[in-house]
C-alpha cells in the first residue's frame, strides 16, 4: 500500500484508477459502496478490479479494445466499469432495455471485442453476441454460453495489472440519445491534469459524506454520485432499482448525507404521503437534474439545505450549477462550473450580449468529446475551442445560464433523453403508416410526454399502433398518446412544422394525455 501510494505522488491524479489506488492506500477499511447490505471497501474495490483487468488482459484485450457493459445496478457494474478500465480497454456501458435495433445500432457501431452482460439482461443482448459476427458474450458469473469472467478473475492476481493508464488515453465511449438520426458515440479520454471538482467545491462533499444515487448506473447522474464519492473518499450508496414506497427507508440504511437525482424523482417523492422518515433523514443537500420547479417544496418538506440544479451533457459535460446558499433564479441553471466558460452565439457564430438568445457554446479544460469514427462530426461540433451545445439559451448580467430551447430535437420525459427521430422512423415501419411526427408535451411529474402525430394508408388503430411501437422500442420512447391525421403540417422545402403540432398540443395535447 505504500509503495501504491507513492507512485500516486509521481504524478498528478487524474483517473478514476488514480483516484481508487490512493483511496485504498489512504483509507483502505473505509466502506466505499454500500449496497443491499453489502459494503465494499476501497482496499477490497482495488483487488478485485486489478483481478479483473488480469482476467480481460488473459483474453487478448489490448489497449483501446472496447469492452460492452450491459449489467445491472451493482457492486459488478462498479467492479466490472473499473476493471475494464485498468486492462486499458475503452468501457461502453449500454441501458439493455433500449430496443433491439437501437442497440444492434449502438454494439455494431462500437465494435467490442466482449459484451460483458449479468443474468438479468443476457436474454436482451444475446442476439448482438456471436455467432452472428458481434462482440463475445461474458459474465461475471456462470451464465449459458457465456465465457465465465468471474471465474477467470477469481484465479488472478490481485495486483495492479502491467499496463499504463496515462492521462489523455481514452476511457469511456457512451452514446447520445440520436436527436438528429442514429445515436453517436462521443469518446471521452482521461483529464490531462487536475482539474477543479465542482461537487467537491460547490456542493461542499468530503470523506464523511454519504453520496446516495437512485438511477440505473449507466445513467450520468449516478456514475457521476459513484466517481464523486471516489474522489472525495467518500461513500456512494444505491439501490438495485428506485421504489418510491422504499426510498425513505433506503436513505435512513445508508446514512446517505448527498442525494443525486432528477427532478422527475423527487417531484414523485413529494406525490407520496407525508411520513416521519422524510425529516429525520441525514440528507443536507440534492443535486436535482430538472428540479428547479419544485425546489421550495423540496426543501420545506423534506428539511434538506438546498437543491441544486445543473446544466450539461453527455458531450459538452456538466456545464453550470446553481451555487448552494444563493437564492436560486427562476429559470436559471447557474453559472459555469470553476473552469468552464460560456457564450451565447449567433447563427454566424458571433457573441450576444446578455440577454439575447443564441446557440450556447462551451469551453472547458482536457482534453475534447470526440464523436467514436467521426471526426466530420467533431469537427463541425467545434468553433475553434468551443463546443457548439447545439441547444439555445441566454446568460443573465452575471453570467447566469437560461435555457430557451433545443436546436436537437428531443424529448426529455422522466429523466430518458427520447429521440423524437427513432421514434418517427420506428413508426414509419409499420406497413400503413406513411408518416410520423412525433413531439413533447409538458407533464407534471415527467417533464414531457410523448405525443405522436401519424398518418395512415388504409385502417389502423391507435391500439395496434401502440403495441407496434411496444415491440421495437423501449417502454419509455412508446408515445403515450397517438393522433391520426390526413396529413402534416409541412413548410415549402417538405420539413414538417412541429412548431404548429406543438401550438396545438397546448389544448390537443391535453386532451389526448388526460
Amino acid at each position: 500500500m505504500q509503495a501504491a501510494a507513492r507512485a500516486c505522488m509521481v504524478r498528478p491524479m487524474t483517473t478514476t484508477i488514480d483516484y481508487l489506488r490512493r483511496a485504498a492506500a489512504e483509507r483502505p477499511d473505509h466502506p466505499y459502496l454500500i449496497h443491499e447490505g453489502r459494503r465494499v471497501s476501497f482496499a477490497e474495490l482495488e483487488g478485485r478490479t486489478n483481478r479483473i483487468a488480469h482476467a480481460l488482459r488473459d483474453q487478448g484485450l489490448e489497449r483501446g479494445d472496447r469492452v460492452t457493459l450491459a449489467i445491472g445496478s451493482s457492486i459488478d457494474y462498479v467492479a466490472a466499469a473499473i476493471g475494464i478500465m485498468k486492462s486499458g480497454a475503452i468501457l461502453h456501458p449500454i441501458n439493455p432495455q433500449l430496443g433491439l435495433s437501437q442497440l444492434a445500432y449502438i454494439v455494431g457501431h462500437a465494435t467490442p471485442r466482449l459484451l460483458l452482460a449479468d443474468a438479468e439482461m443476457a436474454d436482451a443482448v444475446r442476439p448482438l453476441c456471436e455467432p452472428e459476427g458481434g462482440p463475445r458474450l461474458a459474465a461475471l458469473e456462470p451464465l449459458d454460453g457465456a465465457l465465465d469472467l468471474g471465474a477467470a478473475a477469481a484465479a488472478s492476481s490481485a495486483s495492479a495489472p502491467p499496463v499504463e493508464v496515462k492521462p489523455g488515453d481514452p476511457s469511456t465511449l457512451m452514446y447520445t440519445s440520436g436527436t438528429t438520426g442514429n445515436p453517436k458515440g462521443v469518446l471521452q479520454r482521461n483529464p490531462v491534469e487536475p482539474r477543479p471538482d465542482p461537487f467537491i467545491e460547490l456542493l461542499g462533499i468530503d470523506r464523511d459524506d454519504v453520496v446516495l444515487a437512485v438511477t440505473p448506473l449507466f445513467h450520468g447522474n449516478a456514475w457521476g454520485a459513484c466517481s464523486v464519492a471516489l474522489r472525495a473518499q467518500a461513500s456512494f450508496a444505491f439501490p438495485r432499482s428506485f421504489r418510491g414506497s422504499q426510498f425513505w427507508d433506503l436513505a435512513h440504511e445508508t446514512g446517505a448525507t448527498v442525494l443525486f437525482t432528477l427532478g422527475t424523482i423527487l417531484a414523485m417523492l413529494l406525490t407520496r404521503e407525508p411520513c416521519e422518515q422524510e425529516r429525520t433523514s441525514r440528507l443536507r443537500i440534492i443535486l436535482g437534474l430538472g428540479s428547479a420547479p419544485i425546489r421550495d417544496q423540496v426543501i420545506e418538506r423534506f428539511g434538506v439545505e438546498d437543491v441544486a440544479e445543473c446544466f450539461g451533457s453527455t458531450d459538452a459535460g456538466v456545464v453550470t450549477m446553481t451555487p448552494p446558499g444563493q437564492r436560486p433564479r427562476p429559470g436559471s441553471a447557474g453559472p459555469a462550473i470553476p473552469g468552464v466558460e460560456i457564450r451565447i452565439l449567433d447563427d454566424d457564430g458571433q457573441p450576444l450580449p446578455a440577454g439575447e438568445v443564441g446557440e450556447i457554446a462551451v469551453r472547458a479544460p482536457g482534453p475534447r468529446a470526440e464523436y467514436y469514427r467521426d471526426a466530420a462530426q467533431t469537427r463541425a461540433a467545434y468553433l475553434g475551442e468551443w463546443f457548439l451545445s447545439g441547444d439555445l439559451g441566454r446568460l443573465d448580467d452575471d453570467g447566469w445560464l437560461y435555457f430557451v430551447d433545443r436546436k436537437k430535437d428531443f424529448i426529455r420525459r422522466g429523466g430518458e433523453n427520447v429521440s423524437s427521430v427513432w421514434v418517427e422512423k420506428t413508426l414509419r415501419e409499420h406497413p400503413r403508416v406513411s408518416d410520423a411526427a412525433v413531439i413533447g408535451v409538458p407533464h407534471p411529474v415527467l417533464g414531457q410526454e410523448i405525443l405522436a402525430y401519424v398518418v395512415t394508408e388504409g385502417e389502423v388503430g391507435v391500439d395496434e399502433l401502440r403495441a407496434f411501437a411496444s415491440e421495437r422500442l423501449a417502454s419509455f420512447e412508446v408515445p403515450s398518446a397517438f393522433e391520426l391525421r390526413d396529413e402534416l403540417p409541412r413548410t415549402p422545402t417538405q420539413r414538417v412544422e412541429k412548431y404548429r403540432l406543438r401550438e396545438e398540443a397546448g389544448a390537443t395535447g391535453k386532451k389526448l394525455l388526460g
